[in-house]
């Protein structure tokens, strides 16, 4: 009898978990957590960069496509320090025309049109600690266009210009965020290919 009693309080104390137990659980948590959690943070924050890049690079694309189809000169200005970019034909008269027209046979817009990278990503203003030109454009390169005048008014880069057989010229473009991180674009003049690199660090000036 009394032995079923003495095995009956030991089964009921094995029913629970020690405090030791519990603070061994505890840290083996918090290690995984820290194991885990930081390349989350890391993925969070990068997001936005490959983001902007991405939008970045299929603008790229685009242009060269409209190059392709349209069998005339297009190209692609951004803001340097600044989120706006902004594509066209080369020819005055071809933004012209092709700025009253809205669509073409596969339904893309044919004008030129201008966009904005995510709020906190710009255009770099700088390649490789050289500063980059900026130009404003006649306001005819622009008419047609919602807020014609304010983007006359805008610091343009020089043009990535996109030829009707898909090559381009040689150039380089970088998008980066509040941390100096930045993602470097480069088109292949021969190909009008677009190379995207891993985000990196910037140099400070």
């Amino acid at each position: 009898m009394c032995c079923d009693r003495f095995h009956r309080r030991r089964s009921l104390a094995r029913d629970g978990f020690t405090f030791a137990e519990m603070l061994l659980v505890l840290a083996i948590l918090l290690i995984i957590t820290g194991v885990v959690f930081p390349p989350v943070l890391r993925m969070m924050a990068d997001q936005p960069l490959k983001e902007a890049a991405e939008r970045a690079r299929v603008q790229l694309a685009t242009v060269r496509l409209k190059a392709l189809d349209s069998s005339a000169a297009w190209q692609l200005r951004f803001e340097p320090g600044g989120r706006r970019y902004l594509w066209m034909p080369v020819e005055a008269s071809s933004a012209t025309t092709s700025a009253g027209a809205t669509t073409s046979p596969s339904n893309v817009a044919i004008g030129p049109t201008a966009g904005e990278l995510p709020k906190g990503i710009n255009f770099s203003s700088d390649i490789n600690g050289v500063p980059l030109a900026v130009e404003r454009l006649p306001q005819e390169l622009v008419v047609g266009m919602a807020n014609a005048y304010q983007l006359s008014q805008v610091g343009w880069s020089a043009p990535v210009t996109f030829q009707p057989d898909g090559s381009a010229v040689d150039s380089e473009l970088a998008v980066i965020d509040a941390t100096n991180r930045q993602i470097r674009l480069t088109v292949r003049g021969f190909t009008g290919g677009v190379t995207v690199s891993h985000i990196e660090t910037r140099r400070r000036l």
